[in-house]
């Protein structure tokens, strides 16, 4: 995929705020689901912006919405990936989800 924006990966519907950028995204189903902003124009990306917050975004042509249990990111030069607000590395990276890793009590 050429020109993207915004890679985003997740395992729960919302980023910080509200914002829903994958919106069916369910934390115990095994799977991530992964918001791709691609193929548009700055403009167009600041007028669909906004429609992430009702998750309304994913009918945009130049948004694609796939799911997986493994994810690898590649680009032509290093870009720095975050997680949670934090930077943690820089492209390429790849990611695996392990169903029920993670015990909350």
């Amino acid at each position: 995929m050429n020109n993207v924006w915004l890679i985003a990966i997740a395992n729960i519907p919302n980023y910080g705020g509200g914002i829903k950028i994958c919106p069916d995204a369910c934390y115990n189903d095994g799977l991530f689901d992964i918001c791709i902003v691609h193929s548009i124009t700055k403009w167009d990306l600041l007028r669909t912006f906004p429609k992430a917050y009702k998750g309304k975004h994913v009918f945009h042509s130049g948004v694609t919405m796939i799911k997986g249990r493994q994810v690898e990111v590649t680009s032509e030069w290093p870009v720095i990936v975050q997680s949670d607000g934090e930077i943690l590395t820089k492209t390429p990276v790849n990611v695996t989800i392990q169903r029920d890793a993670l015990l909350i009590i």
